[in-house]
């Protein structure tokens, strides 16, 4: 007796065993196949968390100036024309034809400068700039990373 649900069980496992493996082939035949993203593709397109890339028209400058708190050498008042491309994690997101004051960092102040010295009245600028909080931590500032004229 022992002997006989012995091997009903062992035929019933290798009927399971056989279904399953007919069904994984059938499977195997109708997926598509994906392609993988290549490396050049996705590293252009990235940029860093909290960063804002942007094309604006400089409309005045300030010196020694306080934006939200924080002291700046340089601080220019710009109107975002359009945004180029955006980091993820931004909190209050820049919009086209929204005038915002960009607090510039010691390093850039004197480069940006002589910049306005030689732009004409409205002249695109491209501009990354990085969002941080503020110190009361209930709105941002925006510092410029990098700019240059466009042509």
């Amino acid at each position: 007796m022992d002997k006989i649900v012995f091997i009903i069980i062992m035929v019933a496992l290798f009927s399971c065993k056989s279904n399953s493996i007919a069904q994984e082939k059938e499977g195997n035949k109708s997926k598509p196949k994906i392609e993988k993203p290549k490396f050049s593709d996705s590293q252009n397109t990235s940029i860093a968390p909290n960063t804002v890339s942007l094309i604006a028209v400089v409309q005045d400058i300030y010196k020694n100036s306080e934006v939200c708190g924080k002291n700046f050498t340089t601080s220019t008042k710009v109107k975002v024309k359009r945004i180029v491309s955006s980091g993820f994690g931004i909190t209050n997101m820049i919009f086209p034809e929204q005038e915002i004051t960009f607090g510039i960092m010691n390093s850039q102040a004197n480069d940006f400068n002589s910049l306005k010295q030689n732009m004409n009245g409205d002249e695109e600028v491209f501009f990354k700039v990085r969002e941080n909080l503020c110190p009361d931590m209930s709105t941002t500032v925006y510092e410029v990373l990098q700019f240059e004229i466009k042509n």
